[in-house]
């Protein structure tokens, strides 16, 4: 299997599905339209990608690149090819697309009390396996806390501060934490 990338328009044939699986994969708490990321992909450093294996649909994911950066916004898999070695093929798509840029993602931090806990240390446990290290630093948006990961031992907190500052999100506000 090798992921292909396409670009996510509004005109784009995978535009249902991409509203579909959006709407399935986040909480509302995490929800962004697609409408919105189409905006938001026409500033030149960020992207939202169909992923196509063999021109079927499988996913998408949206990337923010600022300077040496590149953050994984959002990464979602298609329901029906889960569980089948798509997400890590992903983040070997993501890694070939930016080469030379150090690959950070955050997600819903570990917590005990949350109702999704299997699902959240799942998905750290599957970035962990797939080369990102913890970077000590967190962050809470809109009412979820999220725990910052990278592929790099020298991630720079600064400069993901300040790329995150260029977001134009509504209500996007991060407060940022250490633990």
């Amino acid at each position: 299997m090798t992921l292909q990338l396409e670009p996510i328009t509004q005109t784009s044939r995978f535009w249902a599905d991409v509203n579909h699986l959006a709407k399935e994969a986040f909480p509302p708490e995490e929800y962004l339209a697609p409408s919105t990321l189409v905006e938001m992909a026409k500033d030149d450093n960020f992207d939202f990608w169909a992923l196509t294996d063999e021109g079927a649909f499988a996913g998408f994911m949206v990337v923010q690149t600022f300077g040496d950066l590149a953050y994984l916004f959002f990464l979602a898999i298609d329901s029906d090819v889960r569980s089948k070695g798509y997400g890590s093929q992903a983040i070997e798509t993501l890694k070939a697309a930016y080469p030379g840029k150090k690959q950070v993602v955050d997600f819903e931090m570990i917590n005990p009390s949350a109702p999704n806990l299997a699902q959240r240390e799942k998905r750290k446990a599957f970035y962990l396996r797939n080369g990102y290290q913890e970077t000590g630093l967190f962050l809470s948006y809109l009412g979820v806390d999220y725990e910052v990961l990278c592929m790099d031992r020298d991630f720079d907190p600064d400069a993901f501060r300040t790329m995150m500052a260029t977001l134009r999100v509504e209500g996007f506000h991060p407060v940022y934490f250490t633990k």
